[in-house]
């Protein structure tokens, strides 16, 4: 990660104030919204409780049409007498007379359908609403009482100056509050020691982040440990060959060497070089499948296709050793890299040649498991086996059962390992039964996607 991308990653302090300052705004202005709200629903319930109150001491008055001490009334709320058939004949604010018919308006209407009724409406600009209380009295006549108030929008508005002040608040609070949250988040990590992350206490919520810092030291110390052992096992696969071949080069150059002995000294060398050669192009191979940088796309193969060429290449090894090869079961068609599983087949069959009986045999198997998906690669021997204390170890890199055997035989005991990582490469599984004296059987699972 270069200057400009550290420089851009987010801040934890910046992270912590904008999540508390949006939250505290966020819950701030619901709570506003709603208690706004609610004490605007309450207080107009008590204006409408007041003209009901109003209107029924104003009822006497108009009984006995004393409209006079109207006048004397101390109110600011809008009085207006009306006719059964809508005609307005008295109003405390306007002529009358020049008063429209009120028989279509909906406080009247429900007055004489209802007796009482209780009316809201905004004014065009939604910035004024009037209240109207209307009542039926005995005589027929309905009495309506009025006032305006600001809707809740103007009420909003006016708060803004208190909101402003509060969003102020909130900013220094929330500012105070991310840098005391991110020196306590931070603190911990600061005294995490990497190598040693369980020593000190930390928060509930840092311990999958500690085992996750031990998990990663554990891999990291057993692939150094794999490292070394490997760098060891190299270097005393390639020492025994050379020393061999320095050993023979060395009498080569005495001139008392018959003509014999240096052709059998020269093949011998050959013999060596030919190990040396093997063993590197399998550390190769080994060395792609560990860091995945095999260059081959996965395509459409058939792993029968793979198997019946492997047999072909090997059935020349097998005669000699006078071993019979087998190949049986379905196309085992599937998405992979020709050339790691052919390595793969490869190394299977041939282990199970090398370390076969005289009169032996060697089954490949392909089996498609349609409902499953799954394709079973099989390759049975009928030779030695494997302990069973032993089978955990066989895919490690150099580790031979029959140390003896296998230099005898040419191998570089790297052939499984190549095996296992080849699977792992593919997603696929191994199983493994045996028995001693009896023979091997290794089975490849792969999941066809």
């Amino acid at each position: 990660m270069n200057e400009n991308e550290k420089s851009k990653s987010p801040s934890l302090t910046l992270s912590i104030f904008l999540g508390t300052f949006f939250t505290g705004i966020l819950v701030y202005s619901v709570c506003a919204v709603i208690f706004v709200f609610n004490m605007y629903g309450y207080f107009e319930r008590q204006v409408f409780s007041e003209l009901a109150l109003e209107a029924e001491f104003l009822e006497e008055f108009v009984l006995t049409k004393e409209f006079s001490k109207f006048a004397n009334l101390k109110t600011q709320n809008r009085i207006t007498l009306i006719h059964s058939d809508g005609t307005v004949y008295f109003d405390s604010f306007v002529e009358s007379s020049s008063m429209e018919d009120h028989s279509h308006r909906q406080e009247f209407v429900e007055a004489v359908q209802k007796g009482v009724t209780t009316v809201s409406r905004y004014s065009s600009t939604m910035t004024e609403k009037t209240l109207y209380f209307a009542r039926q009295l005995s005589n027929g006549d309905i009495i309506r009482l009025s006032c305006n108030q600001n809707s809740v929008w103007i009420l909003l508005l006016q708060m803004a100056q208190i909101l402003l002040v509060v969003l102020v608040i909130a900013m220094i609070l929330s500012v105070l509050i991310a840098q005391y949250i991110s020196k306590k988040v931070t603190e911990p990590f600061n005294h995490i020691n990497l190598d040693c992350p369980d020593e000190i206490s930390v928060y509930e919520e840092l311990k999958p982040f500690t085992r996750r810092i031990l998990e990663e030291n554990y891999e990291k110390n057993q692939r150094e440990q794999l490292r070394q052992q490997f760098s060891a096992n190299v270097s005393h696969e390639l020492k025994t060959p050379l020393t061999s071949i320095s050993g023979f080069a060395e009498i080569l150059k005495t001139e008392n060497v018959d003509e014999s002995t240096t052709r059998e000294f020269a093949g011998t060398i050959y013999s060596e070089c030919q190990r040396m050669i093997a063993l590197v192009n399998d550390i190769i191979k080994l060395s792609k499948l560990d860091e995945k940088s095999i260059t081959q796309e996965k395509e459409g193969i058939s792993l029968r296709d793979i198997a019946r060429e492997v047999i072909t290449l090997l059935s020349p090894v097998a005669e000699k050793k006078k071993v019979s090869l087998r190949l049986s079961g379905d196309s085992g068609m599937m998405n992979g890299v020709p050339s790691v599983i052919y390595e793969m087949v490869y190394n299977l069959v041939d282990n199970a040649i090398k370390y076969n009986k005289e009169n032996g045999y060697v089954i490949v198997e392909i089996k498609n498991m349609i409902d499953t998906g799954k394709i079973f690669f099989s390759v049975t021997d009928s030779g030695i086996g494997i302990p069973e204390n032993e089978r955990d170890r066989i895919f490690e890199r150099f580790y031979r059962i029959d140390k003896s055997r296998s230099k005898e035989l040419g191998g570089t005991g790297l052939g499984l390992s190549i095996v296992k990582h080849a699977a792992k490469y593919h997603n696929a599984s191994i199983l493994i039964s045996s028995e001693v004296g009896k023979g091997s059987k290794f089975t490849v699972v792969f999941t066809n996607s």
